[in-house]
């Protein structure tokens, strides 16, 4: 409840003055050497959906799955700030830092229960996210040795300038980065772990999983406005993420179709709920993003809620008799 506040506050302040911008420097160096803390409208608002999401999904767990195993509550908060500091780092590998953090917290949290199936799942997950962390690492430390830096604002204004092999280092970089994350957006076919995943978690695990894959929407909805500035169309990846994200539809519509259990039907709906985000993401025009974020809320809250809705009819079920 207090982070709730807390974000609201937050939310608040980014829409002052036409929307301000709040950098907070940890230890008070002076950037680009500071770990910062930046707050705009768009990390508010993932803030936000954060908070909105943890409390329910958190009371719901009070009704058993936090019994069910140990740490619960301690993986939960553990989880919460890893999203929230990957919604608010303006560094680079602060934010491999928080993104760590939040995947080290979704370990547990998938195999939270036990169960064979879970764990089956829980172990694939991990494998996929561990080559995901090896990549990030990789496209980070390829980034810094061609900018020199891994501040965000600082390599706005140094990828510009950058020429010849290092040009080169950097494409690599940021390509390598970008599976990265296509892979915690679920892309298709990088996203075959995810509706198996999320089917077998715990039911309010599953219902706070809902935000992780926007995690990936948003760094990438964020670093191609980095990378490339108002000329977004020059982005190579602009084409990989409309037909990716096509593609993705099309394959969770089918999985949507084919799913013979509620729990895989709301897998699959995440699926294609990111696909139209990362196509959506692809184009440059303003409304087009505004629809997006717009989306990316509701269909988040919604496929939440459907998670804890899900464990509830399927407990009230009556067996079939003959």
């Amino acid at each position: 409840i207090a982070l709730l506040g807390v974000s609201y506050r937050l939310l608040e302040i980014s829409y002052t003055d036409g929307g301000q911008v709040v950098v907070y420097l940890l230890g008070n160096w002076p950037p680009p050497f500071a770990i910062n803390l930046v707050l705009d409208r768009l990390s508010a608002i993932m803030l936000m959906l954060t908070a909105v999401l943890a409390i329910p999904a958190l009371v719901f767990s009070l009704g058993r799955w936090h019994k069910a195993g140990l740490h619960f509550h301690t993986l939960f908060l553990l989880l919460l700030m890893g999203l929230n500091g990957a919604f608010l780092t303006g560094d680079l590998f602060n934010l491999f830092v928080f993104f760590e953090v939040m995947l080290a917290a979704s370990y547990g949290l998938v195999l939270h229960g036990s169960g064979l199936l879970r764990v089956k799942a829980g172990l694939h997950y991990i494998a996929i996210n561990l080559t995901a962390s090896l990549l990030f690492l990789i496209g980070v430390a390829l980034i810094y040795g061609a900018a020199g830096t891994l501040n965000m604002a600082d390599l706005s204004v140094r990828i510009p300038q950058i020429t010849g092999n290092d040009h080169v280092l950097l494409e690599v970089g940021m390509a390598i980065l970008g599976v990265a994350f296509l892979i915690k957006a679920g892309m298709w076919p990088l996203g075959f772990w995810l509706p198996t995943t999320y089917t077998h978690a715990a039911a309010p695990v599953a219902a706070v999983f809902a935000i992780m894959s926007k995690v990936g929407i948003y760094v990438l909805l964020r670093l191609s406005l980095l990378f490339y500035g108002e000329q977004v169309e020059d982005n190579p990846g602009s084409q990989l993420f409309f037909y990716g994200g096509l593609a993705t539809i099309i394959f969770g519509i089918i999985g949507v179709l084919a799913s013979q259990s509620l729990g895989r039907f709301a897998s699959f709906s995440v699926l294609v709920s990111s696909g139209t985000l990362l196509a959506a993401i692809s184009f440059t025009q303003i409304g087009i993003t505004a629809g997006a974020l717009f989306y990316l809320v509701s269909s988040t809250l919604a496929i939440s809620a459907f998670f804890m809705l899900i464990e509830l009819v399927e407990k009230e079920a009556l067996p079939v008799t003959s």
